[in-house]
């Protein structure tokens, strides 16, 4: 499976994986661009580790919208989230959800911080990350 540092925007690491379970403790305030589903398991994962940002796969939304359930668990606990549409992007490619996804769910916080459906997501989290710097106790030497 992938997984990268892929580069970093204003201070912030950005981080692309094939799933969310190749999440490490080390992801704390970085972006996560995970082609997981975003599902409750998901964005348990994203709020244990703090991540900045987490963007994951909406895995077509599914019944009782279980597959951005996570996404929307992340924004109660005020960790900006996006999903992006299960047709532009392969679930578990996280290089072609880097490229190719377009978001198609974003939650308060991550809409507060200026991300919008409809925003690739090479773009909205490139600005992600221009409009919000890492705290002090998140920078890295």
């Amino acid at each position: 499976m992938f997984r990268s540092i892929i580069g970093a925007e204003n201070g912030r690491q950005i981080v692309v994986m094939d799933s969310m379970s190749q999440v490490e403790t080390g992801d704390r305030g970085r972006i996560l661009v995970a082609a997981s589903n975003g599902g409750q398991e998901s964005g348990r994962l994203a709020v244990d580790i703090r991540c900045a940002l987490a963007v994951f796969n909406d895995a077509g939304v599914g019944k009782d919208d279980a597959g951005i359930a996570g996404v929307v668990a992340m924004g109660a606990a005020g960790i900006p989230g996006a999903a992006v549409s299960h047709d532009s992007a392969e679930i578990s490619n996280g290089m072609d959800m880097w490229h190719h996804g377009v978001l198609s769910y974003v939650n308060a916080p991550a809409h507060e911080a200026g991300l919008r459906v409809g925003d690739t997501v090479h773009s909205g989290v490139r600005e992600f990350a221009q409009r919000i710097a890492p705290a002090r106790h998140e920078e890295r030497t």
